[in-house]
């Protein structure tokens, strides 16, 4: 029993070590937050990102550090296409779907305005479709939650395969 208790405290002492050391060596950041985006038929697909710190007044732009990377056409684009581009968003950074909050982009060959994606060079139906953000994960957040489900497994695994004694 007292040796469980040991590993125990050594196990918490090394994980809280690590923490510490890890704590110091990596400086506070900004939250990064990234978005996909693409059309109804995924002619056009992109992903465009900004520090959440940018996101207080409820729009991100170039200056404050918005980057865009996108395709359409067999063409690449960025933000350099349009140095006005901005995205809106709520107070925390996040963007919802038909809430009218989004990315405003407009190169020479097509619109994203919100939740609306506009092909200037097509005037059919089939040249305005709907726009969908999906919120993509920060890395150091899966690797956490990674580490802590690993964690638990490991510590089931090893709780079962101690002996149990009963007494009869």
């Amino acid at each position: 029993m007292t040796d469980s208790i040991f590993k125990k405290l050594a196990s918490a002492t090394v994980g809280t070590a690590l923490i510490f050391s890890l704590g110091k060596t990596i400086p506070a950041q900004a939250a990064a937050l990234t978005y996909n985006f693409s059309n109804d038929d995924k002619t056009l697909t992109g992903t465009f990102s900004f520090d959440q710190a940018a996101a207080d007044d409820q729009q991100v732009t170039i200056a404050e550090g918005l980057k865009i990377s996108a395709s359409y056409g067999g063409q690449s684009y960025t933000e350099a296409d349009d140095s006005l581009a901005s995205v809106f968003t709520d107070f925390s950074g996040t963007i919802f779907n038909q809430a009218g909050l989004g990315l405003y982009f407009t190169p020479s060959t097509f619109n994203v305005y919100r939740e609306n994606f506009i092909d200037l060079n097509d005037s059919t139906s089939a040249g305005v479709q709907t726009v969908t953000y999906t919120s993509v994960s920060e890395p150091s957040l899966m690797l956490g939650l990674s580490v802590f489900g690993l964690s638990l497994f490991l510590s089931k695994k090893i709780a079962s395969s101690k002996p149990s004694s009963t007494k009869a």
